[in-house]
């Protein structure tokens, strides 16, 4: 049984006859007997509580809570931190939700921001290493009369290094750490990109611009992630701040609106795609560099080849063939087209856009991946690929080789005989009604697993490939064993149906 002054005790009283409504009500006269204990327990359990009866600290922060609302909230706000002067209180479940939007929003925004500039740092280092070591004595003209020095590739390996422990804290879910980390691993990638564009713009003249430096730390919305990374504990606050909190969808409403800029800092629209990061980048007509984002595949090229994919995707699906595809096959077919089979297509179509960048300061990324992808359509020959596609979606049984289509009618004959109790039955029993009911099995069966066929091909097939080779592969995918085994069970009930009526 819990201790009170009396003049508390009555307001403890009068709080339970408000939200617990015990019955009969509390007497009002500052003494904690059983009843008053009993309907204090009921109050705790309301709160997900435990029953102790005790004005504990916990307990203690929910009268003062419903003193101040007038009821007593099931689940109870545990971390608490402020935001633009006001008190946010959170639950746990509240709290780690928020934690993986959160994070998941630095991911797509500042920290991509980070990774796209990082890699690209090192790969002009490298590009400028290559060309000083092919075409020494012309750097060493250029550096010695410009005063310029390639900066060591330890510092391009600084900033990787600092883009990989950013990362690693947010994948860990260490907000804390990352919130300590960012700026100067944000400070650091910055001197690595201005090193290089420095030495860029001494050793190729009219450089121009290359890429954006990051300035996430300046931003009210990095200043909201240290206060979210460290909440206050509700006993640490005392319980006049407890009782004008926000919570529930209120304290939700409060942190977005604080964290507003951590998923759109570098998104440039509302609705975030792959390429929507990429679209306050700015770029100039560096060929060599832009190229080095594509083939350095699942590096520094992943998110722009990602990017250009999302932009491929949607003229692809008008492609004859291709139309037929589902997204997820499609999207396999748009990657395979654009980092395997058609990659010299994509060169020369990157050469094309490059040519339409040259000179504009205002070009994005998202710019001038919408040209590239449209110099890519116009030059790559998708037809006689699509024809291939389009005839197996819409008519397999007509275009099966005679391997397997004699394999499939040995098979349905043996199932029709045994069917047929021992008669023997041949091809030449077999009416046009049969066949035509049997094809229509064949592209039933085969329309179900066409889709997830043609995006296996496209996902594990390397290197370039013709139309005769994806048709051979195709077919080798369709007319597997346990598919001819299927369709052949299928055909033979249909095939001893038909004898037994013509006998």
């Amino acid at each position: 049984m819990t201790k009170l002054p009396p003049a508390r005790a009555k307001k403890l009283q009068e709080l339970l006859n408000r939200v617990v409504k015990p019955k009969p009500p509390l007497s009002v006269d500052g003494i904690v007997g059983k009843k008053t204990t009993a309907a204090l327990k009921q109050m705790q359990g309301m709160a997900g509580l435990k029953k102790s009866g005790v004005v504990d600290a916990e307990t203690a922060s929910v009268i003062a809570r419903a003193m101040k609302t007038g009821k007593v909230e099931k689940e109870q706000p545990k971390h608490y931190f402020k935001v633009g002067g006001k008190v946010v209180g959170m639950t746990e479940k509240e709290y780690q939700a928020y934690k993986k939007k959160l994070i998941r929003d630095l991911r797509r925004g500042p920290v991509l921001q980070m990774k796209i500039n990082a890699e690209a740092a090192m790969f002009e280092w490298e590009h400028f290493d290559k060309l000083n070591k092919d075409q020494w004595f012309v750097s060493l003209c250029i550096e010695t009369t410009r005063g310029a020095n390639l900066p060591p590739k330890s510092m391009m390996t600084h900033a990787i290094k600092c883009y990989q422990q950013v990362e690693g804290a947010l994948a860990a879910g260490d907000i804390k750490k990352f919130s300590t980390i960012y700026p100067k691993c944000e400070m650091a990638v910055n001197d690595a990109v201005n090193k290089m564009r420095n030495y860029r713009i001494q050793m190729i003249e009219g450089g121009g611009n290359w890429v954006t430096g990051l300035t996430f730390t300046k931003t009210a919305s990095f200043t909201f992630v240290g206060i979210f990374a460290a909440p206050a504990a509700g006993a640490a606050l005392g319980t006049g701040a407890l009782a004008s909190a926000v919570i529930g969808g209120a304290a939700v409403a409060t942190t977005e609106s604080a964290a507003s800029e951590v998923g759109n800092w570098s998104a440039g629209k509302k609705n975030w795609t792959p390429g929507g990061a990429l679209l306050n980048v700015v770029i100039d007509g560096s060929i060599g560099a832009i190229i080095g984002y594509f083939t350095k595949g699942g590096s520094g090229g992943k998110h722009v080849v990602e990017a250009a994919v999302e932009k491929l995707l949607p003229k692809l699906a008008k492609e004859t063939g291709f139309k037929l595809l589902s997204k997820t096959a499609l999207k396999k077919a748009a990657m395979f087209l654009m980092t395997e089979g058609l990659k010299k297509t994509v060169e020369d179509a990157l050469k094309d856009a490059a040519k339409m960048a040259k000179g504009d300061k205002t070009m994005t990324m998202d710019k001038f991946l919408n040209n590239m992808v449209m110099n890519f359509v116009k030059g790559a020959a998708l037809g006689p690929v699509g024809k291939v596609i389009e005839k197996f979606a819409k008519n397999a049984a007509d275009n099966m080789d005679p391997r397997h289509e004699k394999m499939l009618w040995d098979a349905a004959l043996a199932e029709a005989s045994k069917q047929a109790k021992g008669r023997t039955i041949h091809i030449s029993m077999v009416d046009k009604k049969a066949t035509d009911q049997i094809a229509a099995a064949i592209n039933k069966t085969t329309s179900k697993v066409f889709d997830a066929v043609v995006g296996d091909i496209y996902d594990k097939w390397k290197g370039p490939m013709s139309p005769a080779a994806f048709e051979k592969e195709l077919r080798a995918k369709l007319w597997t064993p346990a598919m001819i085994k299927q369709i052949s069970k299928e055909a033979g009930k249909i095939i001893a149906k038909s004898a037994k009526v013509a006998s």
